[in-house]
C-alpha cells in the first residue's frame, strides 16, 4: 500500500500543489521556502486528520452504506466532535492559531488530500480544515456523504490504526539519562515528534524482539557506518522489571570499546534514529517523513544510507526532505521532486519526467545538475555524476543515450535499471581517435573503482560485414580492456528489421483500428522489398564505390591502434559481395539508414491510418515495447554487457 497521490491548498507556504509520488523513495529538495519540510509536515497532518476523526458507526446507515460497527472518518461537517483546539495538533510545529493557513490568513481552508494504493483498488480521502470559533479549527471528511464507506473498511486490516508515521529530524545530540516509558508512553513521544527522547526506549523494543527485525536492523547499520568491515554490537544491563532508566553501550567494531550511546557523533545518532523509523512495527502503510537527514552524515555514509532505505522500503514509503548535493546524486531521477517556490497551482512528477538534454559530443547532463544548479551549487559537474554512477556508456550518436536507456528502463522497472552516465562522440571515426586516450586518463580517475572499470562501448556497425564487425569487436574488447558491442545491424533504428512479426506487432500497437499481424507483415515486406531494391541498384552503380574513402579512412584508424585484419586492401569486393548479397534476399538491415526505418514505417502506417502524423515514428513505436511481448532478442546482448 502506498500514497500515489498528495494534493496540498492552502497550506502554510502551499497555495496549491499535487505530487505524483513514488511508491517507495520520495526525495524534496528546492530553494529555501519552497515547501519541501511543508510537505513532510502535510504528510503529518493528514495523518494525524485521520486518527482524530476515525472511528466506528454506532449504528447502520443506508445512505452511507454503513452497517454498525464498520469504520468511517469523522461526522458530518458542523458536529461538536469536528472541532479541535489548535493547541491539540501535534503533528506539526505551530506557534499561533494561523500558522498553518497559507498566508497565515484563517479565511484560506485547508485541503490535503492522498489517493492510495492497494495491489489494484484506489482510494481517496480528502480532510477539510478550516478557521473556527475561538481556538478551534473544523476538521472534517470532504465528502463525508458520498464517501465509498465498503470499500474504506475493506482497504485496511489494521485498524483501528491501520497507518504509522514517523516524523525523524536530525538528532544532534542524547541525553545522557532516559527514563523507562511503556509502548503507549513511546508512542506518543513519538507522534509529537520528539522521538529523540525515547531514542533508548525503541531501541530497546527493537532489540528485544523476536521478530527477527533486529537482526536486520543491526546488518544495515554496519553497512552504512562501515560498508560491512565492522560489525555493530549494542550492550545493555538494563532489566525493566526493576530498572526506572534504560542506558545501552554500543561498540563499532571488534576493537572498539563499548561506550555509551549518548557519546556518539551526531551522524552515527541519525543513521540509528533513522532506522529504527525504518524496522518498527509494520501496519499497513508505514510513512516515514526524514527532514533533513543529512545534516550530520557524510557523504559515503549517505550513499549507503540512501541503498538500504530503497531496499528496505517494501510496505514502507518514505519521504525526504533535503539541498545537499551528495544526498541527491545518491538519489535516482524517479525518486527527486524539485519543487519551486511558486503561488500558481502546480503539478510535480520526478525529475525523470523532465526532458533531457542530449549532446553531440561529451558527457550527457544528468537530469540531476539543472536541480544541482538551481540550488546554487554552480560548481556542480556531471563528472562527479559519471564518477557516482554504476556505468558510463560510450556511444556514437546523440541520441542512442535515449534510445539505449529507454530499453534498460523497459527491460526493467522504470528507473530500476542501473545509475548510467553517457559519452557521445559524434560519430565511429570519434571513437576511434579519442577512445584509447580516454582509457589512459579514465583508468586514474576513481571513486571506488576508475571510470574505465565501469565503462562500456557500443556503436554501429556502418558498412561493416559480420565477420570484420566481429573481428572488430573482440580486438577492441582486448585491447580497451571493457566491454564493447557493436549492433549487428546498420543502425540502432534498423534492428526492428531483425523481427518482422515483432515490428509488424508494434506498428499494430499504434493504430486504432483492429488489424491483422500479418496484413501488415505484408505490407512491411513490400515496403522493405522497394527500399531494398533501391539499395541494390546503388550498389550495383558506380557510386558504392565512394565508400573506398570511408574505407581508407577506417583502415588507417585501425592500423594506428593496431586493429588488424579486419579491412585489407581487398576490403572493398568482400564489402560489395555482403551487401549485395543481402539485398537480392530482400534484406535490409545491413544498409538500413534511420531514414529508412522512418520511411517504411511512416509508409505502412499511413496506408491504414493517414491522420497519424508525429515528427520520429521510429520513437512512436518505441514507446510501445515491452519486454514480455514486444522485445527484440538483439536488444538482450546489449544488456548482457551493460550488467556484467
Amino acid at each position: 500500500m502506498y500514497f500515489k497521490t498528495l494534493h496540498i491548498q492552502n497550506f502554510k507556504s502551499l497555495r496549491d500543489i499535487t505530487v505524483e509520488l513514488n511508491p517507495s523513495l520520495n526525495v524534496f529538495t528546492g530553494i529555501n521556502n519552497s515547501g519541501k519540510t511543508t510537505i513532510l509536515e502535510a504528510i503529518s497532518l493528514w495523518n494525524e486528520c485521520f486518527y482524530k476523526l476515525i472511528t466506528t458507526a454506532d449504528k447502520g446507515s443506508s445512505s452511507l452504506k454503513l452497517t454498525k460497527g464498520d469504520y468511517k472518518l469523522g461526522y458530518p461537517q458542523k458536529t461538536p466532535k469536528s472541532y479541535f483546539d489548535y493547541r491539540d495538533i501535534q503533528s506539526i510545529r505551530t506557534t499561533s492559531y494561523n500558522d498553518i493557513f497559507y498566508n497565515l490568513d484563517p479565511n484560506n481552508t485547508i485541503h490535503i488530500a492522498t489517493t492510495l494504493v492497494s495491489e489494484t483498488q484506489l482510494l481517496k480521502i480528502e480532510f477539510i480544515i478550516e478557521k473556527s470559533s475561538g481556538s478551534n479549527y473544523q476538521i472534517y471528511l470532504a465528502n463525508y456523504k458520498t464517501f465509498n464507506y465498503p470499500l474504506f473498511n475493506d482497504f485496511f486490516k489494521s485498524f483501528l490504526y491501520p497507518i504509522k508515521t514517523i516524523f525523524a529530524s536530525p538528532t544532534a545530540k542524547l541525553g545522557v539519562i532516559e527514563e523507562y516509558k511503556s509502548n503507549p508512553q513511546i508512542q506518543d513521544r513519538v507522534h509529537k515528534r520528539a522521538s529523540a527522547t525515547v531514542f533508548r526506549n525503541r531501541l530497546d523494543k527493537l532489540l528485544r524482539s523476536r521478530d527477527g527485525n533486529a537482526e536486520y536492523f543491526i546488518r544495515d547499520i554496519s553497512m552504512i557506518l562501515s560498508d560491512s568491515e565492522e560489525n555493530v554490537s549494542f550492550e545493555t544491563t538494563f532489566d525493566p522489571s526493576k530498572d526506572i532508566h534504560i542506558s545501552y553501550d554500543i561498540a563499532i567494531g571488534a576493537k572498539d570499546i563499548l561506550k555509551n550511546l549518548s557519546l556518539l557523533g551526531s551522524g552515527t545518532l541519525q543513521i540509528i534514529e533513522i532506522l529504527l523509523a525504518l524496522y518498527e512495527s509494520k501496519k499497513d502503510l508505514n510513512i516515514i517523513l526524514l527532514d533533513e537527514p543529512d545534516s550530520h552524515i557524510h557523504r559515503d555514509i549517505q550513499k549507503r544510507l540512501m541503498k538500504v532505505l530503497e531496499q528496505s522500503s517494501q510496505n514502507t514509503q518514505i519521504f525526504i526532505s533535503t539541498h545537499n548535493e551528495s544526498l541527491i546524486r545518491s538519489s535516482k531521477p524517479t525518486q527527486i521532486f524539485h519543487l519551486e517556490k511558486t503561488n500558481q497551482s502546480k503539478t510535480y512528477k520526478p525529475i525523470f519526467y523532465d526532458e533531457q538534454q542530449y549532446l553531440a559530443q561529451g558527457l550527457i547532463p544528468s537530469k540531476h545538475l539543472k536541480v544541482l544548479r538551481d540550488l546554487g551549487n554552480e560548481s556542480a559537474l556531471d563528472f562527479i555524476n559519471a564518477l557516482e554512477a554504476d556505468k558510463l556508456i560510450f556511444v556514437e550518436g546523440k541520441f542512442d543515450p535515449k534510445y539505449i536507456q529507454f530499453i534498460l528502463d523497459k527491460y526493467t522497472d522504470i528507473g530500476e535499471s542501473p545509475r548510467i552516465a553517457y559519452w557521445s562522440f559524434e560519430g565511429i571515426d570519434n571513437i576511434l581517435k579519442h577512445i584509447f586516450s580516454y582509457k589512459e586518463v579514465f583508468s586514474t580517475i576513481k571513486n571506488q573503482k576508475s571510470l574505465w572499470e565501469k565503462s562500456i562501448l557500443i556503436f554501429d556497425r556502418d558498412y561493416l560485414t559480420d565477420r570484420q564487425a566481429e573481428t572488430l569487436q573482440s580486438q577492441l574488447t582486448t585491447k580497451l580492456n571493457i566491454p564493447v558491442h557493436i549492433w549487428n545491424f546498420y543502425t540502432i533504428e534498423s534492428i526492428y528489421l531483425s523481427d518482422l512479426e515483432q515490428f509488424a506487432k508494434l506498428i499494430e500497437a499504434v493504430l486504432p483500428q483492429s488489424l491483422s499481424a500479418k496484413d501488415i507483415i505484408k505490407e512491411l515486406n513490400t515496403q522493405i522489398a522497394t527500399v531494398a531494391s533501391e539499395k541494390l541498384k546503388w550498389v550495383e552503380s558506380g557510386e558504392f564505390k565512394e565508400i573506398n574513402g570511408w574505407i581508407k579512412a577506417k583502415r588507417e584508424l585501425f592500423e594506428t591502434h593496431k586493429l588488424n585484419s579486419i579491412l585489407p586492401e581487398l576490403a572493398y569486393a568482400d564489402i560489395e559481395k555482403f551487401h549485395r548479397k543481402k539485398l537480392e534476399n530482400k534484406q535490409l538491415d545491413s544498409l538500413a539508414t534511420k531514414e529508412d526505418i522512418e520511411k517504411i514505417i511512416k509508409n505502412v502506417i499511413c496506408k491504414y491510418d493517414s491522420s497519424i502524423e508525429v515528427s520520429n515514428y521510429f520513437e512512436l513505436l518505441l514507446s510501445k515495447v515491452s519486454k514480455h511481448t514486444l522485445w527484440f532478442d538483439e536488444w538482450n546482448k546489449m544488456i548482457g554487457k551493460i550488467n556484467r
